[in-house]
């Protein structure tokens, strides 16, 4: 019994050495105390960027990061910035995190709630507000009371280490009469403002680089005019982001007085991102008064002024085309639109989007109007009561000799919006109509629609579009009586066999057809729903495939 009792420490004991010996060549036992800081600091950075804000029960998982071994904690415990990246918990915990810090610059991501630990870590950590480098405060509660007074505490003191800011309130509280900071934010570079009272040009901006203004109340609006906003803009040259989204007033006083005529333009040389959703006139007002880089990327979200629609856009698609200018202008140099894309949406909303990217254009259709990943340089919302002739005037202005595939959305009848598009339209591959009822396009698309080429008797083989490979209709809907559109010179009832007769009459290039989810619909309210799929070439036109899904009766769409 003694014997195999010794043998057991022994076989242990050569185990533990074993174990150790593989633990001391092991790469993560290797790695120098810097590298470990990085690692540390990255994970807490990570979860710090990701968290929601919101109270957690525990401490988060990267502080476990201080219990692998004595090395890892020691190693955690003299690295101060780890510590910098605060989040809610006790009064203890928070006293330990503040004093593991030192002195280093403090990160802070709170969504406020009426918990007593949570209002207990924000006071004790507002004392700090001299340490704080990043901030973003989220009040969601409609309480201005408490708003006011963390407001009130946040500000009181002076923030010579802030450099992004961010905060969000839903009480509306009243106009904040007193200067944040006391002004003392030199070192301020993001600054996001969401439906806040803070007058956003009290702070030190000379040296911001994003600037992020939403839902900004009305008597902060009206608190400057469009000159003192332009003038406090000019002061932004670092400026490479902004965003004004329901932050500005109407601007057509300014644009019918003297002073917009006079007015010196100011320059933003390094913005590379501009969000507007305003009035009409206030985004003319920005694209007249301010010089950005071509290659700047422009969402355009156009509002209504005095409350009606305002149909004039022939200062718009004029400012457009000195942006993007004419092939003989030589502004158009770096910028080539490959993809365009019409969505005429529901309560009279529409949406253009130009997009550099060539082939499928579908992934616009989803496409945020905040999201900057898909490659689209211009983007234009504009408002109910905005006609197809309109949008055909602002596309129109943009250069569209290199555009290769475009998707229309709920498309209209208007003749007029067609002919204008399909005729600017030279290197088209990819047309493609959805969710809506089908135009008369057939006498677009064939070549009888072509004027005699000059000094020849004969007519042009490739219609208004004369590349056109691929044809597709996706929920489309076939209707016996025409739809009557603004612009529609005699709009015709648009049916299956009479757009592939049309395209039969196109030689070259072949071109493929598809149809899915379409619909036949009789005078008898009957509908027949299909999927088909053919093609054209040399003057003939092939069905390959016709499937019928189902029939089902239907109210007749009423017709104005």
């Amino acid at each position: 019994m003694a014997t195999t009792t010794v043998e057991n420490i022994i076989r242990q004991r050569l185990l533990f050495n074993l174990h150790m010996q593989r633990a001391s060549i092991c790469p993560i036992y290797c790695l120098p105390t810097e590298i470990l800081e990085i690692i540390f600091v990255r994970c807490a950075r990570d979860y710090h960027g990701s968290a929601s804000g919101e109270p957690i029960p525990t401490v988060p998982c990267w502080v476990n990061v201080s219990y692998v071994s004595r090395h890892w904690r020691n190693v955690a415990l003299n690295c101060a910035s780890l510590w910098t990246y605060l989040f809610i918990t006790s009064p203890r915990w928070t006293a330990e995190l503040l004093a593991r810090s030192k002195k280093a610059s403090l990160k802070l991501n709170v969504k406020l709630d009426p918990k007593r630990r949570t209002l207990c870590f924000l006071d004790k950590v507002l004392n700090r507000v001299e340490r704080i480098q990043e901030l973003c405060l989220d009040l969601p509660f409609e309480d201005s009371a408490i708003d006011s007074r963390y407001l009130s505490k946040l500000f009181s003191c002076r923030a010579p280490r802030l450099q992004n800011l961010q905060i969000s309130t839903n009480s509306f509280i009243s106009h904040w009469t007193r200067k944040p900071f006391g002004g003392d934010t030199p070192a301020l570079r993001t600054l996001d403002l969401a439906y806040c009272p803070v007058p956003w040009y009290s702070f030190e901006l000379g040296g911001l680089t994003m600037l992020s203004l939403r839902g900004v109340p009305q008597a902060v609006r009206l608190r400057q005019n469009t000159m003192e906003f332009l003038a406090t803009l000019g002061r932004m040259q670092d400026l490479m982001h902004l965003y004004l989204v329901d932050a500005l007033p109407s601007a057509a006083g300014f644009l019918s007085s003297s002073a917009f005529d006079a007015f010196q333009k100011i320059s933003l040389p390094h913005l590379s991102r501009l969000h507007v959703a305003a009035p009409l006139s206030t985004v003319i007002t920005l694209l007249s008064c301010v010089n950005i880089p071509l290659e700047t990327e422009l969402r355009l979200d156009c509002g209504v002024d005095g409350g009606s629609p305002h149909h004039d856009y022939a200062l718009l698609c004029s400012l457009l085309a000195q942006r993007l200018g004419k092939p003989e202008d030589q502004a158009l140099s770096s910028l080539t639109i490959r993809t365009l894309v019409i969505a005429f949406l529901d309560f009279g909303w529409a949406t253009l989007a130009f997009s550099a990217l060539e082939g499928d254009c579908n992934f616009l259709i989803s496409a945020s109007r905040l999201d900057w990943d898909c490659d689209i340089p211009l983007q234009i919302i504009l408002p109910p009561g905005v006609l197809a002739s309109d949008i055909s005037d602002i596309c129109c202005s943009i250069p569209l000799t290199n555009v290769q595939s475009v998707h229309v959305i709920n498309p209209p009848f208007s003749s007029r919006f067609w002919r204008e598009i399909l005729e600017h339209l030279e290197d088209l591959r990819y047309l493609k109509l959805s969710d809506g009822c089908m135009p008369d396009l057939a006498s677009m698309l064939s070549v009888t629609h072509c004027s005699l080429t000059m000094n020849q008797g004969e007519y042009d083989n490739g219609g208004v579009v004369p590349g056109l490979e691929e044809l597709e209709l996706c929920d489309i809907t076939f209707l016996p009586v025409p739809v009557l559109d603004d612009g529609a010179d005699s709009p015709k009832a648009a049916d299956v066999q009479s757009l592939c007769d049309a395209l039969s009459t196109r030689k070259e290039p072949r071109g493929r057809v598809t149809m899915t989810r379409c619909i036949k619909s009789n005078s008898r309210r009957k509908r027949k729903e299909f999927d088909m799929t053919g093609w054209w070439e040399g003057g003939r036109f092939h069905v390959i495939e016709e499937r019928r899904r189902r029939y089902s009766k239907v109210e007749d769409t009423v017709l104005d």
